[in-house]
């Protein structure tokens, strides 16, 4: 009875600890407050759905970031903290979950056709979107025209 009460609460331990460590590689993206950065990151997301980001779809995400980013800001330091909350989240649809309402609530319909061109524009690099790619930015588009 011992073992069995010991490996039931092995199991829960490991299912505590995991929900704990999804939650804290999220915490990036939900600290996320600025349109800008959330677009950056579900560019990023875009460009990992075909694997590493190459330096082609990494000058791609930082001219469309340097459209709208605002003069004198600093794109390098944005970047780098857009690279580790895209990396650090779990998945594409961890990220959406926390970047859609702030986005949908902080840009209007204008701004966030641009940021479905943005996304389909980082897709398109190296022959067109992928499967995976298209499916993403389906459920994006999805996600962002959605009411709560």
């Amino acid at each position: 009875m011992a073992q069995i009460d010991c490996a039931l609460a092995d199991r829960r331990n490991a299912k505590r600890r995991a929900e704990s460590e999804a939650a804290f590689r999220a915490a990036p993206v939900r600290a996320i407050r600025n349109p800008i950065d959330a677009a950056g990151v579900l560019m990023y997301r875009v460009a990992l759905a075909r694997g590493t980001p190459t330096p082609e779809q990494e000058a791609a995400i930082e001219a469309e970031l340097r459209a709208i980013v605002p003069p004198g800001d600093d794109l390098a330091t944005r970047m780098t903290y857009i690279r580790h909350a895209a990396h650090q989240v779990a998945d594409t649809d961890t990220a959406l979950g926390h970047l859609a309402p702030l986005l949908r609530q902080k840009l209007t319909a204008s701004e966030l056709a641009d940021l479905e061109r943005m996304l389909a524009n980082i897709a398109a690099i190296h022959q067109g979107p992928i499967p995976v790619q298209e499916s993403l930015l389906a459920r994006t588009r999805r996600s962002l025209i959605q009411t709560e």
